[in-house]
């Protein structure tokens, strides 16, 4: 599997990304393009590489695709530091903190085969925590003892019997004499096995109990306040749990506890607030949670469900939002795929056993390890991910009010192609609808000002594919409305706003000339004034028609007839912006081949064609310019400064932008090709830090969003990255919680969602 940090730059050179927002490398180098008479540039370092410009998970790489990870203080210096086993490699990578806030080069020691689980515990009695893993191939585990500075010993292998297979680990005194004892939950033969403790990486002759079918996990917790520690199996193969009871002779033999179906894992925490450790399942077969009420003595509840619609897989308690009650966080599979949604839910508890609704939350790539603990000693808990697809770990931090550092995941309709800001249920919050092409609808989800949303559960049929979305007040109503392209339909769709978050279909607008042939397959446009009577006006790129429509508005909803004009081939990315400085909107749109043309073989170009601010365009201004080939999106701001329009185009198969600087007389200067890494499909330029210059804004298909800061004159620092979900496609800034920041939204076509990635400063 490639890496997350090889898949972003496919150049192989070596690359250390110590943090998702911070630097990779100084310089990128660039990939010839061949034919391309442009020229290529690089970026220069960062200015300041701790910035972080929105709230984002810190990813550090590890050796391999990452399973499980632990967090402890391996050096003894007060901050927390990781430990993470890696299957493919065979090997734990060992990340210490470092002095800012971040991990130093992660340190591997190896194994003899792949591992599993692991778990750190103090087995010597010299204060540094030890790391014990499983290594199922050869049913042994590996302690590797901490040598107190951070390092550790090579890895010694204890064996279990022969066939254990070992999947789950933890550390515990079991026989009471106060040396801590490894346990073993063994799929192989349906066993718990004990190793006694003699200090050190020495143990007594392997134990095994008797426990239920395919034990996959194993945790420790005193169930029945007599202050030794017990111990629980969740047993995927026979759909329930064991609970062996410790006697201070040793473990008793197993009584089952019911559960949902395949469960993953237990976790033990005091859910109800009586002081007794409660325990919580998550079970993949039935995608829920199972609940047990702890009774005192051993006892407990009959079982409670919590479904959760996708199977959990590992979870984890603790207080997140500092409300004095136990909450829970979860990692979430596709039941369809059996794959990482990327996603991990959290659950506000309510004090007495039940959680509230979810809120989902961005997790990565593949995410298997969920570890809560507080990272920053900020007082509040924070979590770390041991992602697998993208061969590290990342540390999301907690708010301390049960959000999270990372994108929040809204779920939509089926490939979201378009979305647009607006208050449209007239509460003075910011709400998002969303185009959803394999839906065939309009998705509202309002806004709670603080950058979080509600899905509607009425959608807007469109008729067809929705491709194109904009919104503006088309009524003087003071109500935002919403204009919408439909692929298969020549007009397009209008939607007058209620105030209320309810919309009414009100008249199409034509948009190509009477009597044309074409479907129009507006890809692209834009609202605006264009002839200063206070009034929006309509500009559409219509792709099949390779024309461009100017439909003037009357103020009422409708729109003027089409003044339709020959401009280029297959317009899209279209824009208004006043290139030449003359107060009046001029049009800037790519001309390309048709990509469902296979004969046409058009050479990509941005046009440029300058308006007289009466609401027409003088076709004879028009401009073009070269560009790279197969451009799928444009951008207009100024990234050199001096108030000069520049522009950007993105190139998905060059895996690069081609900048076009403006030259301050409504032209553009040659281009300039910049290598952004793999797949880029959108591109967007703002000012993100302030200083009048627009920064670029890079979102890739492979699920994330790169800013680089501008520098003026056309320079741009190496990038920050910032992580969303699979098959991200579509960027939108706007503030979305009030708080004067640009907060990126983010639309997910391979997950059905939109990331929210609230800004910072």
């Amino acid at each position: 599997m490639t890496s997350f940090f090889a898949r972003m730059f496919r150049q192989g050179r070596p690359c250390h990304l110590r943090r998702a927002a911070a630097a990779v490398c100084a310089v990128l180098a660039m990939l010839p393009l061949s034919g391309c008479p442009l020229n290529e540039v690089a970026f220069g370092p960062l200015t300041n590489s701790d910035l972080r410009l929105f709230q984002s998970r810190l990813v550090y790489e590890v050796a391999g695709e990452t399973t499980d990870a632990v967090v402890a203080d391996f050096n003894r210096d007060g901050r927390p530091d990781v430990a993470a086993v890696n299957p493919d490699t065979k090997n734990v990578s060992v990340l210490i903190a470092d002095d800012a806030g971040g991990f130093k080069a992660a340190v591997n020691y190896a194994l003899l085969d792949a591992p599993s689980a692991l778990h750190a515990a103090d087995l010597n009695g010299d204060g540094a925590p030890d790391l014990v893993v499983t290594v199922e191939p050869l049913s042994h585990v590996a302690v590797l003892i901490a040598k107190g500075d951070g390092a550790f010993e090579a890895a010694v292998p204890v064996n279990l019997v022969s066939g254990s297979v070992p999947r789950g680990v933890a550390v515990a005194d079991v026989t009471g004499d106060g040396r801590p004892d490894v346990v073993t939950a063994d799929s192989g033969s349906d066993t718990v096995t004990v190793l006694a403790g003699l200090g050190g990486a020495s143990f007594e002759a392997p134990v095994r109990v008797a426990c239920g079918a395919g034990p996959r996990w194993v945790t420790a917790a005193d169930v029945d306040g007599d202050g030794q520690p017990d111990i629980i199996t969740a047993n995927r193969d026979s759909d329930n749990l064991s609970l062996l009871m410790n006697t201070g002779a040793g473990l008793a033999g197993a009584v089952g506890l019911p559960c949902g179906t395949a469960p993953r894992m237990a976790a033990a925490g005091d859910l109800n607030g009586d002081g007794l450790p409660d325990l919580v399942v998550s079970n993949t077969g039935s995608a829920d949670l199972s609940i047990l009420l702890n009774q005192g003595g051993g006892a407990f509840a009959p079982e409670l469900r919590q479904p959760l619609g996708q199977p959990p897989t590992r979870l984890v308690l603790g207080d997140f939002n500092r409300d004095g009650k136990t909450d829970l966080a979860a990692l979430l599979f596709d039941a369809g795929t059996g794959g990482s949604l990327g996603v991990f839910a959290f659950f506000q508890g309510d004090g007495a056993w039940g959680f509230g609704a979810p809120k989902f939350f961005g997790g990565g790539w593949q995410p298997f390890g969920l570890v809560a603990a507080d990272m920053n000693r900020d007082g509040m808990l924070d979590l770390v991910t041991a992602d697998a697809g993208m061969k590290a770990v990342a540390v999301v931090r907690g708010r301390g009010n049960g959000g999270f550092e990372t994108d929040q995941r809204f779920a939509v309709g089926n490939t979201p192609r378009a979305a647009v800001v607006d208050d449209f249920n007239g509460d003075g919050k910011a709400d998002l609808v969303v185009a959803n092409m394999d839906s065939n609808n309009l998705m509202l989800l309002t806004g709670d000002g603080a950058g979080g949303f509600t899905r509607q559960p009425a959608a807007l049929p469109v008729f067809g594919k929705p491709r194109s979305l904009v919104s503006g007040d088309l009524n003087g109503d003071g109500k935002p409305d919403l204009v919408a392209s439909i692929l298969e339909q020549k007009a397009l769709t209008v939607y007058l706003g209620t105030g209320n978050g309810l919309f009414i279909l009100a008249s199409p607008v034509t948009v190509l000339s009477p009597g044309s042939i074409y479907m129009s397959q507006v890809r692209s446009m834009a609202l605006a004034d264009l002839n200063g009577d206070g009034k929006l006006d309509l500009v559409t790129g219509n792709s099949n028609a390779d024309t461009v429509s100017v439909m003037l508005g009357k103020g009422n909803g409708t729109f003027e007839p089409p003044n339709e004009m020959k401009a280029a081939n297959y317009p899209i990315g279209l824009t208004l912006a006043d290139i030449n400085r003359d107060g009046k909107l001029d049009i800037v749109f790519i001309s390309r081949n048709d990509p469902d043309q296979a004969n046409d073989a058009a050479e990509p170009r941005v046009v440029r064609m300058l308006g007289n601010g009466d609401g027409t365009f003088d076709t004879a201004s028009i401009q073009r310019y070269t560009t790279g080939a197969g451009p799928s999106d444009l951008a207009v701001g100024d990234y050199s400064g001096g108030g000069v329009p520049d522009a950007a185009t993105v190139h998905t198969a060059n895996d690069s932008i081609f900048r076009l600087d403006g030259s301050g007389d409504g032209k553009f200067k040659a281009g300039a090709r910049l290598n952004v890494g793999e797949s880029p499909v959108s591109v967007l330029l703002a000012d993100l830090g302030g200083d009048g210059l627009a920064d670029l804004i890079t979102t890739h298909l492979d699920g994330y969003a790169v800013v680089r800061y501008s520098r003026g004159g056309g320079q741009f620092e190496a990038p920050r990255h910032f992580l969303a979900g699979d098959g991200a496609t579509t960027s939108v800034l706007r503030d979305v919680n009030g708080d004067g920041v640009p907060d990126l939204i983010i639309l997910n076509k391979g997950t059905s969602d939109v990331s929210v990635l609230l800004g910072k400063r």
